[in-house]
């Protein structure tokens, strides 16, 4: 009985441990994603966008901390520009992505950013059709984020001062990704231009185009 006992502890131990080390994994931190359509505006307006419009978005993830596979991701951010046939909203199986990494991050990490995202959010992203390596510059100061990858994108975006200061029935859409508290906000600047999904735009008037919160993978 005692011999059985101590197994039974021992393999507590080591579900515990497991358990401990599987938290250790999670990956944290601010979200961002743009849209190319109004997420919050009339019904009136919405309805005329939703065919065909809503078919591309970007997606930032800025990591406060975590790791995978082992490799620290502590305050890195990977942005994807997502495509896809028809509105995102209503169309998961077509969507194509491309990756941007930073210019500061090591092989290791970036080989573990990639493995993160088409592990956890392949849906999300569909198919990866290029992962590029440049400089990303991303700030959040208060109510106001400002993003760079290369001379590919530029967005400059200020979130609601809070979740409430939105009508629920005026919002369309909701965030590709899964937010704790999804706060909708406007675009002043969003401009994207490259040759791997062969699209490109320039938003430079305001748009209610944003969602902000903080994911946990």
């Amino acid at each position: 009985m005692k011999k059985v006992w101590t197994l039974t502890v021992v393999t507590l131990l080591i579900t515990v441990a497991g358990a401990f080390a599987a938290q250790t994994t999670t990956v944290r931190g601010d979200y961002l994603e743009a849209r190319s359509v109004s997420v919050y505006v009339g019904a009136c307006h919405a309805q005329s966008e939703v065919v065909e419009g809503g078919r591309e978005a970007t997606l930032v993830w800025n990591i406060h901390q975590g790791e995978w596979n082992g490799v620290s991701l502590d305050n890195l951010t990977v942005v994807a520009v997502v495509t896809a046939k028809k509105n995102l909203e209503m169309d998961s199986e077509s969507r194509r992505s491309v990756l941007y990494l930073d210019t500061e991050t090591t092989i290791e990490q970036r080989a573990a950013l990639v493995n993160l995202i088409t592990t956890k959010r392949s849906a999300v992203v569909g198919e990866i059709a290029s992962t590029k390596i440049e400089p990303i510059e991303f700030t959040k100061q208060d109510l106001k984020y400002e993003l760079r990858v290369g001379e590919m994108l530029s967005l400059s975006a200020l979130r609601n001062p809070c979740e409430y200061c939105t009508q629920p029935h005026e919002v369309w859409y909701k965030p590709l990704e899964t937010i704790d508290t999804a706060v909708v906000g406007k675009s002043n600047i969003y401009r994207y231009k490259d040759t791997v999904l062969a699209v490109t735009w320039n938003r430079s008037e305001p748009s209610n185009n944003i969602f902000v919160g903080r994911f946990v993978m």
